[in-house]
């Protein structure tokens, strides 16, 4: 007798965002992977459909028949993905911000008497660099020679940030200041937000059902994702983002996403 079919999945799923071209970005880059993206932690994966119009042609004969179908049709409906994502690396972050993210891995190093303009005195003033050391040196820019300014006096810096206060009259706008200063090795992500409500990923899914112990494989090659609701940063638990959109049946596929399930022979 055929083992009753009761299904349990459970599924490392891992995210790729669509870059320039065929370019896909891992979510999670580990070189140590297999595929070189770390499974994301997933809550849910759920899929939904959306059935088309339906297209009804209907006779115009006399009696009985007027107006009875001769013809009927449901369109194709729209295919339609939900994740829920209990990790939230920063290009998920980025999504959670509407926006774009690119991080940089900056090598630790040194600048020396680099010139820069004060624009503004009322707000911070952000260094090129963050995870400064030491006692940056700084001086007003003159003629006919540089003006020495004090931290503490005429300056204050938060050296993690690399960002400069103006706390004295002694700097103005329109100045120009030279500084030097060292810093550490670091990773920078920047994410532009508010711009880019929808982006583009390709997700798949190394699947198991944990009951009859079949392996399954889910690859879903486009889906156009945006954030479902809203997400509170200052909430007391940890952040889930929920990711949804419609799945894209892209050039050269078959079909909206598959899934491919295998074991061995009997």
């Amino acid at each position: 007798m055929a083992q009753v079919a009761v299904r349990q999945f459970a599924g490392d799923i891992r995210f790729w965002e669509f870059g320039t071209g065929a370019v896909r970005v891992p979510v999670i880059l580990e070189p140590a992977d297999p595929q070189r993206n770390q499974p994301v932690e997933c809550n849910a994966l759920t899929f939904g459909y959306e059935a088309g119009d339906d297209i009804s042609v209907v006779s115009k004969r006399r009696d009985a028949r007027y107006n009875q179908p001769i013809h009927t049709e449901t369109l194709p409906g729209t295919t339609s993905v939900s994740a829920t994502l209990l990790e939230i690396p920063p290009i998920i972050l980025a999504r959670i911000l509407y926006g774009s993210a690119s991080s940089a891995t900056v090598s630790s190093g040194t600048v020396t008497e680099a010139v820069h303009e004060v624009t503004t005195v009322a707000t911070p003033f952000q260094l090129p660099h963050r995870l400064l050391t030491g006692t940056p040196v700084l001086e007003k820019v003159g003629t006919p020679s540089n003006t020495a300014l004090v931290a503490g006096t005429d300056y204050k810096i938060d050296l993690r940030r690399g960002q400069i206060t103006w706390v004295s009259s002694v700097v103005a706008a329109g100045d120009d200041i030279e500084i030097t200063y060292t810093y550490d090795a670091h990773v920078a992500t920047t994410i532009l937000g508010g711009a880019v409500p929808t982006k583009s990923f390709y997700i798949t899914g190394d699947m198991q059902d944990r009951i009859s112990g079949k392996n399954g494989e889910l690859r879903i090659p486009e889906a156009r994702l945006t954030v479902d609701g809203e997400v509170d940063w200052l909430s007391s638990e940890p952040i889930q983002a929920v990711l949804t959109g419609a799945c894209v049946v892209a050039d050269g596929e078959a079909a909206a996403y598959t899934f491919v399930e295998y074991g061995a022979s009997a």
